[in-house]
């Protein structure tokens, strides 16, 4: 098959995100035998170049950000050029990813119209909401584990973006979705019931996958950086991505509050990007200073490094959370995941078997299972070992790769029998 795998952005252009799964699951593609193009935007001219072996097309799309709305259903910069590639590539399958800010939800359009196979993974809730999902979330009960509702209520969006709000942008997204896409597809069931209870038609779950190779380091390394980071002795608690309110900071810097009373050689280790925002959280979080460790974006050796180094990986996120690479990141390298309830997370994190998944409301649970894993090392190594055979067992690269080439044969299949 030759499969195009379209995605607003790659690596090493954004290093993280939806973009990274999208170009990890075309190199286990073509592990697998399979022939696989790219279609991604950039602020640059368009042009077509090669990374790592893997043929990219680059369309130019720049636009303010408050069009997005209505840009993110047809953009006039992308579609054009896409549908001149789409009809030279004469692909199989078109896969689009996180298509909705610049090669657009129209772009699913032109891949139908030329023959191929139409299939749209979504990594969010972009497709009905403007914003991060977090209404259905009680913060007064943090007892509360399961039963959300996710649908938004009549109004909401308007609410939520004022002046960007587009009203015929959902409306747009459920028509494209049911009419031009073969096979939709979540990335965890919690995701999908978020999705469907929103009006779009029905998706199927495939699990995202990572390379375990991408996290396997040597112990000279792991000296290495703790040297670099004056981490010597401490337990390490890696936080990966930006740490925003709803990424769970307030909750996470709460529970370490809790959990410097009871353990003092511990480290939080913020993996994200130098900004104005990292060097607040040391202002504003001034009594915890002495245990965050600002270690700025690490990729490739590094980052497994890192995740090595590591003894919990924390993703307490206070909204719905699709399904956090964090986690099997952490079970790869042998990290433990003390991960959030709202989302995709328990479908990965095995609460007390691989992981702790907690209510991040719930800030005396959260401190007591960082605190459990940072002074019980036996307990804290069963659980690595089998959150590490979970991973093994289920979230690999190659796992994940022969469940979208199965969603590839079953769609041609279909549209054979048409």
């Amino acid at each position: 098959m030759h499969i195009v795998i379209l995605s607003d952005t790659l690596p090493p252009d954004s290093p993280g995100g939806a973009g990274k799964i999208a170009w990890l699951l075309g190199q286990g593609l073509i592990s697998a035998g399979q022939r696989v193009t790219f279609i991604t935007s950039s602020t640059g001219p368009s042009r077509m170049e090669v990374r790592q072996g893997i043929p990219v097309h680059v369309l130019y799309s720049k636009y303010p950000e408050r069009f997005v709305a209505w840009l993110s259903l047809f953009n006039p910069w992308t579609v054009w050029p896409l549908n001149r590639l789409l009809r030279e590539l004469k692909p199989d399958v078109v896969h689009a990813h996180n298509i909705h800010r610049h090669l657009s939800y129209h772009s699913m359009v032109i891949g139908h119209a030329s023959k191929a196979v139409t299939v749209f993974t979504s990594h969010d809730v972009m497709p009905f909401a403007y914003a991060k999902l977090n209404r259905f979330i009680d913060p007064n009960r943090p007892d509360q584990m399961d039963g959300w509702d996710y649908r938004l209520p009549f109004g909401y969006n308007w609410r939520q973006a004022r002046l960007r709000w587009n009203p015929a942008r959902n409306l747009s997204v459920r028509h494209t979705m049911k009419h031009y896409t073969d096979i939709r597809i979540a990335v965890s069931y919690a995701h999908k019931a978020a999705l469907e209870a929103n009006g779009l038609p029905p998706f199927e779950v495939v699990y995202n996958g990572i390379d375990a190779r991408d996290f396997e380091a040597a112990d000279a390394g792991i000296m290495v950086l703790r040297q670099r980071y004056k981490m010597e002795g401490q337990r390490v608690i890696v936080f990966g991505g930006r740490i925003t309110p709803a990424k769970g900071e307030a909750q996470l810097m709460a529970a370490l509050r809790h959990v410097k009373q009871k353990v003092s050689n511990f480290r939080l280790l913020v993996l994200a990007q130098p900004s104005a925002h990292t060097e607040r959280i040391l202002r504003e979080h001034a009594d915890l200073a002495e245990h965050i460790v600002l270690g700025g974006w690490l990729d490739g050796v590094e980052l497994a490094t890192a995740y090595r180094m590591a003894d919990i990986v924390a993703s307490p996120s206070v909204c719905a959370d699709s399904f956090p690479t964090v986690n099997l990141e952490g079970m790869a390298a042998g990290a433990v995941p003390v991960t959030t309830c709202f989302g995709g997370s328990r479908e990965a994190v095995i609460d007390g078997e691989t992981g702790f998944v907690v209510n991040p409301y719930d800030i005396e649970t959260l401190a007591d299972r960082i605190v459990r894993l940072l002074t019980d090392e036996p307990l804290r190594q069963q659980m690595a070992d089998a959150g590490r055979a979970r991973f093994l067992q289920q979230f690999t690269l190659e796992k994940f790769s022969e469940r979208m080439i199965d969603v590839y044969e079953r769609a041609l299949a279909q549209r054979k029998q048409r």
